[in-house]
């Protein structure tokens, strides 16, 4: 089919159905259904974000998409486009219109949503592309931490106090949190988003130090080949030298409820104790950069960027 016969345009909610239905036939992503379409993109309270599509005979054969998001990078705040999904049916691949598809979402955001960068954690298949073809470079990826079960935990002083909801957690905690630098920027509206679709699997606690709140940790519940273990996907806390403590409480109260670990990013600012029964992974995500020029792609190349589970889509 000719290339001409090719039209490419913004996707909206009204196309939501029609794009579930092409990530289920083209083995897409298991979860880019309607509903977390609309949640993901068209409800992130950034307000900000780049969805496109390629039709052909008045049907969908392809999308592209962003999620975009606040960070401050070397102090200062700047919108940062995520890519995250973009995929071709079998009937128009080898047509060059993957590639397409990613720039309209590249132009769009540079010209019309003040975007100045671009972080991405690409799959085995797609990374290739977006070094070689697309221009971004190898970024520096968090390292995973992995803190497995420990009987000690079990005897330390409980220092922390289970949520059943965010709504517990009072406004003036989510104005006066710590904000990492390198580190996507986060407010009461963005955990209320980021945390609404999750059911019984999420636990939420409010951390102590003696009697006074230091900050929440939000973790979540996986499960891999039977063995169960928590993520570490968010935590507030309300200044710098909490933050090492919210972490090592999140490893206390897995242990307590008896799960075989917790997963972590390794936060480059604050570090938490060491011990034996904790693994570190190095590279375990593929993680690209890129800037407005190359230059800027080089800086971003090089950064230690703060990152918390929740900044995937993957999780």
């Amino acid at each position: 089919m000719p290339i001409e016969d090719y039209k490419l345009s913004k996707i909206t909610s009204v196309d939501n159905e029609e794009v579930e239905l092409l990530a289920s036939e083209s083995d897409g992503n298991k979860k880019f259904n309607a509903a977390f379409i609309q949640h993901w993109y068209f409800d992130n309270p950034s307000h900000s974000y780049s969805l496109w599509k390629v039709v052909v005979n008045d049907k969908i054969e392809g999308y592209a998409t962003t999620n975009n998001f606040k960070y401050k990078v070397n102090g200062i705040q700047i919108m940062v486009a995520m890519p995250q999904n973009v995929l071709t049916s079998e009937r128009i691949r080898g047509k060059g219109l993957f590639g397409r598809l990613y720039f309209k979402t590249e132009v769009h955001n540079l010209t019309d949503n003040n975007v100045a960068a671009f972080l991405t954690f690409t799959n085995s298949l797609s990374t290739q592309i977006f070094l070689n073809k697309f221009g971004y470079m190898k970024g520096k990826c968090p390292v995973v931490i992995f803190d497995l079960f420990s009987i000690s935990h079990l005897f330390k002083k409980k220092n922390y106090e289970e949520l059943k909801s965010i709504d517990e957690i009072g406004s003036s905690y989510f104005e006066n949190r710590y904000c990492f630098d390198n580190a996507m920027q986060k407010d009461g509206q963005y955990y209320k988003w980021r945390y609404s679709q999750y059911g019984k699997n999420l636990h939420i606690i409010k951390v102590f130090d003696k009697e006074n709140i230091i900050g929440y940790a939000f973790l979540k519940e996986e499960k891999k080949r039977g063995i169960k273990f928590l993520i570490i996907m968010d935590i507030i806390a309300l200044a710098i030298n909490y933050v090492s403590k919210i972490v090592n409480t999140c490893f206390t109260y897995s242990s307590v409820k008896f799960y075989s670990g917790t997963l972590a990013f390794d936060l480059t600012s604050v570090k938490p104790g060491k011990r034996l029964l904790r693994l570190k992974i190095k590279d375990r995500f593929n993680f690209l950069v890129k800037g407005r020029d190359i230059d800027e792609s080089k800086m971003l190349s090089g950064i230690d960027f703060n990152m918390f589970f929740s900044d995937l889509d993957i999780v």
